[in-house]
């Protein structure tokens, strides 16, 4: 997923010398933040000063060449025409400013979609992490493709070789069996034998290759419509890693992974070319299956309708003989009725059956063992839960790796977790990391990152540091207020936690203060009787109470 971009400061004012150039300022900067690079690293790829960078990308009306070093330094290889084509249009207007006709006002995209601007926001993230996941998919799909095209042509090698290796060892057979030359003649019996497994397996690895071709361009292809769609709503909302195989072995230049040599070093080699043909044909098929399930919205599980648990398996005495789709289909039918206990219980026994068929480090385990972690949690062994997430953490920091958006959520849910299960400094301490980290890789205004930074305040004053909490808490209402707009729920929620922590920190009149504005806020916004608004109308009477105004108190 791409980040956002991670700068010291945020954009300076646009000042346009006309209104074109202040729209393509708005774009390029667009690009910049979607890219999630620095403007330090940015003015080395276009070869600016990181002063004329920012001076360009501030209303003025930049070089053409400007415009196109940061646009390929900004966008991924698939975007990067049209939006170049985009940024060169708004160029050509911004030079040549159209005569302005007579109009009347054009709405902006926010309320002709009906959705307020914190809202249309908020879309744009979401759409755009379904764009890049699906530009990252369709590149391994068109690896995976790449590379079974090629494997199809080393093979039909293989293949010809062998037929043509074939058919000399057969003439050789043919003489020795007249010469009547005993040893060499069962030595040649056996190369003929080795070289039609040899064929056989040639051609099977062949046959799969030509599958996985056809899956993988078909796959791609439903992706770049995908893309297309996705690109498209991104435009809407907005208004007017290299392969492991990238090298195919030679026939004769790939050491063998077989056996020892048998002293026939045709057939080893050949040995060699097929074991790497399959290592390829196996590894695209993992990435082929994986995206296939991620895409279809199904899981490689449950098209292996008669794969069985053991019986009478010791973790789950009641699942024994079932399919993992079944299995599958209990425990989230389990979960949205909300029994967790039967829930934990039913995942758990997915979880090992994936680990035993597809291995402990496939997403589907991963999956399935983090909802067993949530349901265990869910169904009162907090504790527990907390070491599952834990362990969940290092396994899929291994194999997705730290950055990674499920590695850092399953980083937020361990931390969680372990202040439900009475660590509050723990889980303060855990919050106050993953912060960092989620700053860094998704950006600051992230709204990942500021739920985050909400449950790290909150923790906090549960460690006993009120004041801590509360200084917390007024900084994520202005981040909040400025990224999701003031009258946004979790905005209101920071407001209340800021309020509630400047009491304990015994501080009753600011307190109060700051709930008679928020009863205001939450009665506009939520109406008199949202149990929200008569909480805080609670909390303001009590610190009435606590003061000198029993008047104010009657009428609240």
């Amino acid at each position: 997923m791409a980040e956002a971009r991670k700068r010291g400061r945020p954009w300076g004012e646009i000042r346009p010398v006309n209104r074109y150039a202040g729209s393509l300022a708005e774009f390029l900067r667009h690009r910049v933040d979607e890219s999630g690079k620095t403007l330090a690293v940015l003015s080395k790829e276009v070869d600016y000063s990181k002063s004329q960078t920012s001076t360009l990308l501030s209303g003025c009306i930049p070089p053409r060449a400007f415009v196109v070093r940061l646009i390929a330094a900004t966008v991924v290889p698939p975007l990067r025409e049209r939006r170049q084509a985009e940024a060169l249009q708004l160029l050509r207007d911004a030079e040549h400013p159209p005569r302005a006709a007579r109009a009347a006002a054009v709405p902006d995209q926010a309320s002709i979609m009906g959705l307020t601007q914190p809202q249309v926001q908020a879309e744009q993230i979401q759409v755009y992490e379904r764009l890049t996941r699906a530009l990252e998919q369709e590149s391994e799909l068109r690896q995976a493709a790449q590379n079974s095209g090629k494997l199809i042509w080393v093979l039909l090698g293989v293949v010809n070789t062998l037929d043509d290796r074939v058919r000399k060892l057969t003439l050789e057979r043919d003489r020795l069996v007249d010469e009547a030359a005993g040893g060499t003649l069962e030595e040649a019996r056996k190369r003929i034998g080795r070289a039609e497994e040899q064929k056989a397996k040639a051609a099977a690895e062949l046959a799969r290759a030509e599958e996985k071709r056809r899956q993988a361009e078909g796959l791609a292809d439903r992706l770049r419509q995908e893309i297309e769609t996705l690109t498209d709503e991104l435009d809407r909302l907005r208004g007017p890693g290299p392969s492991p195989h990238d090298h195919l072995p030679l026939l004769a230049g790939e050491p063998s992974q077989g056996p020892a040599e048998s002293g026939d070093a045709e057939a080893d080699d050949i040995d060699a070319a097929l074991a790497r043909a399959t290592a390829v044909n196996d590894e695209d098929g993992d990435t082929i299956d994986r995206i296939s399930a991620e895409v279809t919205g199904g899981t490689a599980l449950a098209v292996e309708p008669g794969l069985l648990l053991p019986e009478h398996s010791p973790t789950s005495p009641d699942t024994s003989n079932k399919p993992a789709s079944q299995l599958k289909k209990e425990a989230d039918a389990a979960s949205e009725r909300g029994d967790a206990a039967e829930a934990a219980r039913l995942y758990h026994a997915l979880a090992g059956l994936s680990a035993a068929y597809l291995g402990s480090d496939h997403e589907d385990t991963l999956t399935a063992r983090r909802s067993h972690a949530h349901w265990t949690g869910e169904a009162g062994d907090a504790a527990a839960a907390r070491d599952l997430h834990a362990a969940l953490v290092t396994d899929r920091a291994r194999v997705l790796g730290p950055d990674h958006q499920l590695t850092l959520s399953t980083r937020h849910n361990h931390a969680y977790w372990t202040g439900e299960a009475g660590d509050a400094a723990g889980a303060r301490d855990l919050h106050a990391a993953l912060v960092t980290d989620r700053a860094r890789f998704l950006g600051p205004d992230h709204l990942h990152t500021l739920s985050t930074r909400h449950h790290h305040a909150y923790w906090t004053g549960e460690a006993g540091d009120a004041v801590g909490a509360r200084d917390l808490h007024a900084a994520l209402v202005t981040d909040r207020a400025r990224v999701l707009g003031p009258d946004h729920e979790d905005t209101l929620d920071s407001r209340s936690e800021h309020a509630y922590c400047t009491r304990m920190t015994g501080d009753p009149v600011t307190a109060r203060d700051l709930y008679t504005s928020l009863v205001t806020d939450l009665t506009r916004v939520l109406g008199p009787d949202h149990e929200r608004t008569l909480a805080a109308r609670r909390s303001h009477a009590k610190l009435a109470g606590e003061g000198d105004d029993p008047e104010g108190v009657r009428i609240l």
